[in-house]
């Protein structure tokens, strides 16, 4: 039997420190440093929330500030990954461009969704949290240079279900 289902295609993975085969990557920035995505969990603000995993360096997120974190990370893994694609978007007009794509949530917070954005700083890919649930005003959150920044203009992680093929899922 096949389906055409855009919830089998992605799937967060335990991380510990290797990257799985089938981890997602945005891609290189221009210093050359290959990224991928994550989620971690905060213990003192209690949620989950996404962030950037780059190989052999540490893991920040950012929620009042930059944190390191360590315990409860997880990468997201596909073996599609020709379906993830970027939205270019701002913070004004986050709702419209998810209203007719799928979103990938990474997270939440205060219980509100996070998605995923991305945008380059500095040469630098940067991820960072999307707060999916301040209509007209969801900014994204970022930790950089030791410090917090916020970017009303971004692009959010979709997932295109138009570019899913068919799955036997017998």
């Amino acid at each position: 039997m096949a389906a055409k289902n855009c919830n089998i295609d992605y799937f967060w993975r335990n991380y510990n420190g290797e990257i799985p085969a089938d981890a997602y990557s945005p891609g290189i920035d221009e210093k050359g440093v290959i990224t991928y995505i994550g989620q971690a969990f905060i213990e003192e603000r209690p949620g989950v929330y996404p962030t950037a995993i780059r190989p052999g360096k540490p893991i920040i997120t950012s929620i009042d500030g930059p944190r390191e974190v360590s315990n409860f990370v997880q990468i997201l893994c596909t073996k599609h990954a020709g379906c993830f694609k970027w939205l270019q978007t701002d913070a004004t007009n986050l709702h419209k461009v998810t209203k007719n794509h799928h979103p990938i949530i990474a997270g939440i917070e205060e219980g509100g969704h996070l998605y995923i954005g991305k945008l380059t700083k500095d040469g630098e890919m940067i991820i960072g949290k999307i707060l999916a649930g301040h209509t007209f005003n969801a900014m994204m959150w970022f930790p950089h240079k030791n410090c917090e920044h916020c970017a009303s203009s971004f692009e959010v992680l979709i997932f295109d279900s138009d570019n899913f093929e068919n799955v036997d899922l017998k």
